[in-house]
């Protein structure tokens, strides 16, 4: 294994799970490490949508950088808002398990067989 890739997954296994200041100055949660055979990227997602920010940037870790209370209010507007998690309003439907299932099965599965995971996804709000 690469130093680089080595590099990265010790970064991921770190912070996976976090929320994170993108390249794009945008608020996500740090969910794994992806390769398309070109450049390594940082894989981002919003509570909708996974974006994939070139290694090239960098992330900006909030967690023990910013007020417990603050960081905790993004976990639990998460908890609230993003598709990837059973909403506690849903009180454990079934179905809304099998929607949150598809959601991640919708976002993870790739057109271009380049595009691969170097790590699990991490779905945990930490």
């Amino acid at each position: 294994m690469s130093k680089v890739i080595e590099s990265l997954r010790e970064e991921w296994e770190n912070h996976k799970g976090e929320f994170v200041l993108t390249q794009s100055h945008k608020l996500e949660r740090f969910i794994s490490i992806g390769d398309d055979g070109d450049d390594y990227y940082y894989v981002t997602y919003d509570g909708r949508k996974i974006t994939w920010n070139s290694t090239v940037g960098k992330l900006i870790y909030l967690k023990g950088k910013i007020d417990d209370g603050d960081y905790n209010e993004f976990i639990r507007l998460a908890k609230l808002n993003h598709w990837d998690q059973i909403s506690t309003w849903s009180n454990g439907r079934e179905q809304d398990e099998e929607l949150v299932k598809e959601h991640k099965r919708k976002l993870t599965t790739h057109d271009d067989e380049n595009n691969k995971y170097l790590t699990d996804i991490c779905w945990d709000l930490k």
